[in-house]
């Protein structure tokens, strides 16, 4: 198990759906949720931009912040409330980004759950870490092999 595995993967509780139930979700879609969210997301990107490790990737790659602050909207919208706003393939854009090592995913995880820790209520807080702790894991396994077939989008 990789040192960022072993940081951020959550525990397993044999497969649960840690999603809330449907009929929380309804009152999750609504103005609050996405006003969360979107401050969620400005305020995380706003320290990645101040991240000397992080900051040079971005700024190489994002010519438009609003759109990039938008598209993330969307993403995490997707993610925590299954809104389906979303339809990118985020590991097929981080595969294309020479470079990436398993440092870089351990640096953005790390300042995802302080970020969460900051603007998210604590019973809404596994929503947003433990997906983006999944995905940290698997993008620095598959963007860090020195394979060119493990590089690949599925």
């Amino acid at each position: 198990m990789t040192a960022l595995r072993q940081e951020v993967e959550p525990p397993r509780s044999g497969g649960t759906d840690r999603r809330l139930p449907l009929a929380e979700i309804a009152d999750d879609r609504s103005v609050g949720a996405d006003v969360l969210i979107e401050r969620l997301v400005s305020a995380f990107y706003d320290a990645v931009r101040r991240d000397d490790l992080l900051s040079p990737i971005f700024a190489e790659r994002v010519a438009d912040w609003s759109l990039h602050l938008k598209k993330m909207h969307e993403f995490w919208s997707t993610i925590v409330h299954r809104t389906g706003r979303y339809a990118g393939r985020p590991l097929e854009v981080h595969l294309r980004i020479p470079g990436l090592q398993e440092r870089h995913f351990h640096r953005w995880m790390n300042l995802w759950r302080q970020t969460v820790e900051q603007h998210v209520p604590s019973h809404q807080r596994e929503l947003f870490i433990v997906p983006a702790a999944r995905m940290a894991h698997s993008m620095a396994v598959r963007c860090s092999s020195p394979s060119p077939m493990d590089r690949q989008a599925p």
